[in-house]
């Protein structure tokens, strides 16, 4: 059974963990966002909503079944858009210039939601608790943007067996899978069974 409880968080920050929510690049083994329902429950996950916040956009949801479903067509779409921004920039690629342009667009549009709060020494960005559906989508925006200003974006790589992206932050970045619980240990067994065979 896929479920969210068995899905791997591993991309190191919220959009990439986004763009990992199909099961692999490589053979789209498997979508975990099918619904409306399913990005909620995504986002709770990760912290993105709380439990009743998203008990309220699903009763809406219900009620606005036409909103919801533009709404998941539109998550789609965005997971797609960054996938291809972040992949290239893993393989030290440059992005397509039409897709940049349209991610600032979405980009935009999430700040104009964002408002600043007072946190110790200084300020952070706080979304409404309002009940747009689409509420969901700003937060990953707004870390997709963070992302492609930040240092670390040299340290971006795609796992050579599944295609999901993470940020390598091993000290002399050197990691290569995504999970050594899941493609890594394919790739010993792999190689294990490659070594018997040559026996």
């Amino acid at each position: 059974m896929r479920t969210f409880e068995t899905l791997e968080f591993i991309g190191g920050v919220l959009c990439l963990d986004f763009v990992n929510t199909i099961n692999s690049r490589r053979e789209s083994e498997y979508d975990y966002l099918q619904t409306y329902s399913n990005l909620t429950e995504w986002a709770v996950k990760v912290g993105i909503l709380t439990t009743p916040r998203c008990n309220r956009l699903l009763n809406l949801a219900e009620q606005d079944t036409k909103t919801s479903e533009n709404t998941l067509r539109n998550a789609l779409m965005l997971r797609e858009l960054l996938y291809q921004l972040f992949s290239k920039l893993a393989r030290r690629s440059k992005p397509n210039p039409e897709d940049l342009g349209t991610f600032i667009g979405f980009y935009a549009e999430a700040i104009s939601h964002s408002t600043f709060i007072k946190k110790g020494g200084s300020f952070v960005v706080a979304w409404p608790t309002d009940e747009s559906l689409e509420s969901v989508l700003w937060p990953i925006l707004y870390s997709a943007g963070q992302l492609l200003l930040a240092k670390e974006l040299i340290r971006i790589k795609g796992c050579p067996n599944c295609g999901w992206l993470f940020l390598d932050t091993s000290k002399n970045q050197s990691r290569r899978w995504c999970s050594m619980n899941t493609c890594g240990a394919r790739d010993k067994m792999r190689r294990y069974l490659h070594r018997t065979r040559m026996k």
